[in-house]
């Protein structure tokens, strides 16, 4: 839906020397393969690891006509469906936290950041011990993933 006289925002690309671990997620960089390259090896150790893409969101295509420019950044959102039924079995009001969510955009020419959601953080305001122990494996699987993703880190 197109906006009439509304002027499109600007997206302040990240500063390269920013942190890259927030307080509800953690980021890795990589800088020796493209953007969709990189974004095929997730999605296949997602595959690996019996996770589902329930969603990928391109970013920059969708807000197109809001934006001025934004480079690549694609949304995924992903489950495993042993661990959700889990997750739900632990708390039905749990399910708020369903799909983790993986982010991959280009911070800077050639520089790619992939994030994956802390679950251990997001999830910690249930206080459910049975959701704790769930969100330390989904974190600790996550980060396989970004340690799988290339083997060659860009490291600042």
């Amino acid at each position: 839906m197109k906006r009439e006289n509304q002027a499109k925002k600007e997206i302040k690309n990240q500063d390269y020397t920013e942190s890259r671990r927030t307080t509800y997620c953690i980021s890795q960089r990589y800088g020796s393969q493209p953007f969709s390259e990189i974004l095929n090896n997730i999605k296949g150790a997602l595959k690996k690891r019996n996770f589902d893409i329930l969603l990928e969101l391109n970013l920059d295509e969708y807000l197109k006509e809001d934006v001025k420019t934004m480079s690549p950044h694609v949304i995924l959102s992903t489950c495993n469906t042993e661990t959700a039924a889990n997750v739900l079995s632990a708390d039905i009001q749990s399910g708020i936290f369903l799909p983790c969510s993986i982010t991959v955009k280009e911070v800077d020419q050639g520089i790619i950041e992939v994030s994956i959601e802390d679950a251990t953080v997001t999830w910690a305001a249930t206080k459910n011990k049975e959701l704790a122990e769930i969100a330390v494996n989904i974190t600790k699987t996550l980060k396989e993933i970004l340690s799988e993703i290339d083997q060659q880190q860009m490291q600042l």
